[in-house]
Parts: structure tokens; sequence; C-alpha cells
């Protein structure tokens, strides 16, 4: 097993949930039991039984911006970032990045995207070594000059949001395995890292700007486990999803 390097996270203390928590709870604990979206409202699983840390990767993220197809006119959101395996041994990276909607709705990254607009966007960033959600699967190897950078992206057709929330999940094998509340069958829950935005103003004003990361941690969803911090500020939370 690959010796953890000591976290550099601080404990989060627990926030007012916002306007979103019900749908928030509902979405992860769907998505972590397999439960229809019907079934997504039942209690919520049992405390954890087991837990399983072997690594964690180093993660440099990127804004969450707004792009405009100028074929089309059809608007997405991005957000790029840097992945680097400081751990003893090569790993496989294959990420799992979602977008909440305040709305409810869950998107996946890469669905419902050409991969034109892919192109499109690595021409705008002048980044041709850019990949998406598929390339990037795949052997991370160990040392920073075998750092890969990703891309994900989503459809923006509802601009009626005030706020988004990005799941990352991928990031460390991290695990608890909890007991379904029904059934009594264990169900594993990841290690996922959370970031909440905040979207403001009109889309046509809006344009490219960066969204704005919200840093009042925990405000909805699974209880914050430990702090994402980046120069010492919040960036982020740990969550299990």
């Amino acid at each position: 097993m690959v010796q953890m390097r000591q976290s550099r996270f601080l404990r989060s203390p627990l926030r007012p949930v916002g306007r979103a928590c019900a749908l928030l709870i509902a979405a992860a604990v769907a998505v972590a039991t397999g439960m229809t979206a019907a079934s997504a409202s039942s209690p919520a699983p049992a405390p954890a039984t087991v837990a399983s840390l072997d690594w964690q990767l180093d993660f440099a993220p990127g804004d969450l911006r707004l792009y405009v197809d100028p074929v089309d006119g059809r608007r997405y959101w991005y957000f790029t970032y840097t992945v680097t395996n400081q751990t003893e041994r090569d790993l496989v990276f294959a990420p799992r990045i979602e977008l909440f909607m305040d709305s409810g709705e869950v998107l996946r990254s890469g669905r419902g995207v050409p991969s034109r607009v892919i192109g499109q966007l690595k021409k705008l960033l002048g980044d041709p070594l850019l990949e998406d959600q598929n390339r990037i699967i795949g052997d991370l190897r160990v040392g920073k000059e075998n750092a890969r950078t990703g891309i994900a992206v989503w459809p923006a057709e509802d601009q009626d949001i005030t706020e988004l929330t990005l799941f990352f999940q991928g990031l460390s094998s991290d695990r608890k395995v909890v007991k379904h509340p029904k059934t009594d069958e264990p169900v594993s829950l990841y290690r996922t890292l959370r970031r909440e935005y905040v979207v403001s103003g009109e889309p046509e004003q809006r344009g490219s700007a960066p969204l704005v990361l919200d840093t009042r941690k925990n405000r909805r969803g699974p209880m914050c486990d430990t702090e994402f911090q980046i120069g010492g500020k919040s960036a982020g939370c740990w969550i299990y999803r």
C-alpha cells in the first residue's frame, strides 16, 4: 500500500443549510445507493463501518466559466484542472465530474457536448494538450513532469440559476462502507471534492468571466469531512458521496 502523505486539510465546522439542501442530499444518496429519483428522499445511510485510504492526488483547479458556441449560439460551462501523482506508484485516473444546479438538475461532464466544442475550447485556451472527460482516463504516472491537465464541459441550457455545485470524484482512493438504511446491504461512499459557485448577473452581461467560488463551507448537502485549501484559504470541501 502507498503511504499517504500527511493531509494539509483542516476540519470544517457545520454551517447553516442553504436553500437547495433537500435536493442535494437526495441526489447524493441516489448516486451512492443506486436508488431511483422517486426513492432518493429515504433516510440517509447508517454511520460508516469501514474506511479505506490508500492514495490521494494533488489537485489544482482552474476556473468555471461560460462559453458560447459561435456556430449555433449554444452555451456551455467548462472547468479546467491539473492532477499530479505524488504517490509512490503509477495510478489509473478515471474522474467523475458533475454539476449540480440549484434547480435540482445534475449534469455529468461530457454528455450532450459536441466534440467540435471541445476543439474550440482547446484553441480558445491555447492548450492543445487539454484532455476531455474520455481522453484523460488512463495511467497517471508518478512525478510533476507527468501531470495531466483536463477540461470538463457541460451544456448550459438553464441560465436562470444563481448557484452551481461542482462534484469531483476520483482524486482519492478513500471510501467509507455504510449499511443501506432499508436493506442493511453494504454501500460504498467515495471521497469527493465539492466546490460551490455563485452565478450572478444576466447571461449576456456575464460573458466568460469566471464564476465566484463561494467559501461558505457546507451550506448544503453531505456534511463536510475536511476542508480543501489552496494557499491557506478555503477552496472547497471533502465529502463522502
